[in-house]
């Protein structure tokens, strides 16, 4: 029984032998070797003879790179037809795209660190408010205008630019900009330093700067944010609180834990006259003559 199985075995085993090898088409042969290599440059005239933005493109800040100084490698591309997506930036994930941007732009400070920047750490890339191919001239080539790209995101300071009072920003007498880096990180997110101040309110508001002899603790310790809403309020003075002294009290009051001065017991808050505390205390924002801001 057992010689007649190990007979058939070498019999099977000499037969496969004798077969011919399976020929692998030529073609086939010459696309997985073309799949493994890495793709080539083919130049700008290669691209435009599909692309033309020749036109478009001659006016952007671009137009003295090559294509594939930003899209990388063609060869790929045109050898499939188009098939191949590997060049365009929507078919890569952002971090992809920003590095791109960011070999060149990387040596300017305020485009340098997007990637720890709030709109970075959040999945976005330069091209979802930047389009590099624009038909017209366009400032920062920007998608659109400034405040309409920025809004709609930011749903919440739309509202807060709707209402009565509030930065001039959709009457396009400031940008968004003017107060923010969208690419950079600070201790407050996407805020602009003012020169000798970390709060970019002081850019405009020079006499709030200080330094000051008597300096008023949240100014100088938290940021302007702590009373005042900057993109709009119901209030003039763009107050977090419509009335001054629900403000003050929520400091200057019988909290445990608020190192601050409490109001004399002679400010009756129940009088009208005592609501109102910078009718008095005049110089809010710091003073170089008096200790409780009168002037």
């Amino acid at each position: 029984m057992y010689p007649l199985i190990i007979g058939l075995l070498l019999f099977a085993g000499a037969l496969g032998q004798n077969q011919p090898a399976q020929q692998v088409p030529a073609q086939q042969t010459e696309k997985q070797q073309a799949a493994t290599e890495p793709p080539t440059k083919v130049g700008n005239e290669t691209c435009l003879t599909c692309h033309d933005i020749a036109a478009d493109f001659s006016h952007n800040p671009h137009a003295k790179q090559e294509c594939e100084a930003c899209h990388g490698p063609g060869s790929a591309h045109v050898d499939s037809g188009g098939e191949d997506k590997s060049v365009s930036f929507k078919a890569h994930p952002p971090k992809w795209a920003n590095q791109q941007c960011l070999a060149c732009h990387g040596d300017n400070p305020d485009v340098s660190h997007f990637f720890k920047a709030a709109h970075g750490r959040n999945g976005l890339s330069c091209i979802s408010c930047h389009e590099i191919h624009p038909p017209d001239v366009r400032f920062g080539l920007l998608k659109t205008k400034e405040v309409t790209l920025c809004i709609g995101c930011h749903q919440t300071a739309r509202a807060d630019f709707l209402k009565p009072y509030h930065h001039p920003v959709l009457e396009d007498a400031m940008k968004c900009s003017n107060c923010h880096s969208p690419h950079e990180e600070n201790l407050r997110p996407m805020m602009r330093r003012a020169a000798g101040s970390a709060q970019a309110c002081v850019s405009c508001h020079s006499d709030k700067r200080g330094p000051f002899v008597f300096e008023h603790v949240p100014v100088r310790v938290n940021n302007c944010e702590s009373c005042h809403q900057p993109h709009g309020a119901t209030n003039q003075r763009l107050l977090r609180r419509n009335e001054v002294h629900q403000l003050c009290l929520e400091c200057h009051s019988l909290t445990s834990n608020v190192l601050t001065a409490q109001p004399p017991a002679f400010h009756d808050i129940r009088s009208p006259r005592f609501r109102e505390c910078t009718v008095c205390h005049r110089q809010i924002h710091g003073s170089n003559a008096d200790r409780a801001f009168l002037k």
